[in-house]
């Protein structure tokens, strides 16, 4: 009876060990994700920025006018 008894306990901690093993790697894959994207905003941003730049930088003189 006491086999029987250890052999479940047993399997229920491996049951959560697992469960907790495989929240673990959903939540390693959220941060690396999360990661990912603040990265790429950040990327998004400074273009945005030297884009915003060279156009404020463009002296739009020396271009021609199409006048009537």
């Amino acid at each position: 009876m006491e086999d029987k008894i250890a052999k479940e306990l047993l399997k229920q901690l491996t049951r959560i060990a697992d469960a907790l093993d495989k929240q673990n790697v959903r939540e390693e894959a959220s941060e690396k994700r999360k990661l990912t994207v603040e990265k790429l905003q950040e990327k998004n941003l400074r273009a945005d920025l030297r884009e915003k730049m060279n156009v404020v930088n463009t002296d739009f003189r020396d271009r021609p006018t199409f006048e009537k």
